[in-house]
């Protein structure tokens, strides 16, 4: 019987402890990717700061289930883009549209939100993404950052790798006319 108590302590303990490291974690986030875009193509600058472009980008990720639910006006100020993923519904709507730059506001299913910045860098060839986010979760709140932050660098890194390859392929389809 004593053994059971003391198993018993020693699991609430850990749960215990578990919880307190968990809501340690901060609650917010900050993602940056810079990486270079096809180069030698005339309209490389609309074809990145396009939302259609990126919602096909990122509904090449199937495997990771992303699901686009709607677009409206995505291409103008307060346009509308809804995806559906295995943790819930993401909403995006286009905030500010520069001749450089887009930024959004996201919204994760009621309890997270962020900001996203996607601006190509003056006189050069890259394309910078900067997401800061907020998850509004009082028990688990830092550990939910922490996923996100981590999955939507991976999505938003495909993304990229996605489209310039797009940007590759019209190129070559192109030049193979130019022929």
């Amino acid at each position: 019987m004593q053994v059971i108590q003391t198993i018993l302590k020693a699991i609430t303990f850990s749960v215990l402890i578990s919880l307190i490291i968990v809501n340690i974690l901060p609650t917010t986030y900050r993602i940056t990717v810079t990486e270079p875009i096809a180069q030698n193509h005339p309209h490389a600058i609309k074809f990145m700061l396009s939302t259609r472009n990126w919602v096909q980008a990122i509904s090449v990720l199937k495997s990771s289930k992303i699901q686009l639910l709607s677009m409206q006006n995505e291409e103008k100020v307060g346009g509308f883009v809804a995806f559906n993923h295995s943790g819930g519904r993401v909403d995006a709507t286009l905030v500010e549209k520069k001749e450089l730059e887009l930024q959004y506001h996201l919204r994760f299913h009621e309890e997270h939100q962020a900001k996203m910045r996607i601006y190509l860098q003056p006189n050069t060839q890259f394309i910078s993404i900067v997401i800061h986010g907020e998850v509004l979760s009082p028990i688990i709140g830092g550990l939910n950052a922490l996923l996100t932050k981590y999955y939507l660098e991976k999505i938003i890194q495909t993304a990229i790798n996605e489209m310039n390859s797009q940007l590759q392929l019209q190129t070559m389809g192109r030049d193979n006319n130019d022929d």
